[in-house]
């Protein structure tokens, strides 16, 4: 009767738990916007990456440059990748809404979303820094002998330091927004999931139990 009662009240809390943490999500996706981009040269290197920012206080275009506390981004990462889709690096450029990167040049209009000033990356002038840019990012940051014929710029630093253009390409940055009903999906899978594995444990030691009271009473 006991372990009943023990198993009764463990469904009522992993329930509640799911319940509540689904609760606490849907209410953080009200006031949340989550966007995904990717890249593609000329060449075949490419990026992708993603960003977000709390549409309570954004207006309707996103204006992010330098280092230090962001206006309105939360969060940015970036990541790059060779013709063969082999990983070269990946960075985030912005964290719980700080810039980490000194280039930093991000204008994302949410009306039409499409990208304007884009410099996103790394850049300390070391070996493997890499970084995308646009010619507007260039003329913006006061680099604009660095512009060149086509928009887009995929540079790396080598292992002396030196910067090489590895890619160009007048391709623009393509934006598309993550679903919000994606992310409740993907938590109602990970909750459900860990219920499941939670009851199998139940039942395990629910036969094992049993086993070891009836070979108790044929001891006997």
């Amino acid at each position: 009767m006991k372990h009943l009662f023990t198993k009764t009240a463990f469904r009522i809390v992993t329930t509640t738990s799911l319940v509540l943490a689904i609760a606490i999500t849907t209410n953080d996706l009200a006031d949340a916007a989550e966007f995904n981009f990717n890249w593609k040269g000329d060449t075949g290197y490419s990026a992708k990456g993603s960003f977000n920012y709390d549409t309570t206080t954004a207006p309707s275009v996103i204006s992010e440059a330098g280092l230090g506390a962001t206006k309105n981004l939360q969060s940015l990462s970036i990541s790059f990748f060779d013709p063969l889709n082999t990983l070269i690096n990946s960075f985030t450029p912005v964290v719980s809404g700080v810039s980490n990167y000194r280039y930093l040049r991000f204008k994302f209009d949410n009306t039409t979303q499409q990208i304007g000033l884009f410099d996103v990356g790394k850049d300390n002038s070391l070996p493997g820094d890499t970084w995308l840019n646009n010619n507007l990012a260039l003329i913006d940051e006061n680099f604009s002998n660095q512009v060149l014929a086509k928009e887009f710029h995929f540079i790396k630093r080598d292992a002396a330091g030196t910067e090489q253009i590895l890619d160009l390409s007048n391709n623009s940055v393509q934006v598309s927004k993550v679903p919000e009903g994606s992310i409740i999906i993907g938590l109602l899978a990970v909750c459900s999931l860990g219920f499941a594995l939670k009851q199998k444990k139940v039942s395990s030691f629910e036969r094992d139990r049993s086993r070891n009271v009836f070979g108790s009473t044929n001891n006997h």
